[in-house]
């Protein structure tokens, strides 16, 4: 997996422990992704922080499975293509983890009236990392 400014590697990481607290910085204009880790082959530990009404947009990845912690806050988990028939809406709170198969598109929005945190570990199976938006492949 690419590595992505500020994160650690198993060269850096040498204790191979992370506190997830740590890694919550929130910003009032947009979504606030913080990179944490990455082995540079095929895994890659990310954390979203999402103020009141924020959202990690609705997206897939065609490679990737996904692990997600919720550390604090609440909203809703988004399974499927929002829009569509088989898209539902899943109550996520501190504490949950919510597990994500390769392909399926997913988002996060924080429904509180606090901060909502979580740590996103993604795997690639060997591919390559892609995030694809209505289709589109974003570019980082």
């Amino acid at each position: 997996m690419q590595k992505f400014p500020g994160m650690d590697t198993p060269e850096t990481l040498e204790s191979g422990i992370i506190d997830p607290v740590s890694t919550r910085k929130y910003s009032d204009e947009k979504a606030n992704v913080v990179p944490v880790y990455t082995d540079e082959k095929d895994m890659a530990i990310v954390t979203w922080n999402l103020m009141p009404g924020q959202e990690n947009e609705s997206h897939l990845h065609p490679n990737g499975a996904h692990v997600f912690f919720i550390i604090e806050g609440n909203g809703i988990y988004i399974k499927h293509q929002p829009g569509t028939p088989e898209s539902k809406e899943f109550a996520i709170k501190a504490g949950d983890t919510v597990n994500i198969p390769r392909g399926i598109v997913h988002g996060i929005r924080n429904t509180g009236d606090e901060p909502l945190s979580y740590f996103a570990l993604t795997t690639t199976a060997g591919g390559d990392y892609q995030r694809v938006v209505d289709g589109v492949v974003q570019k980082f």
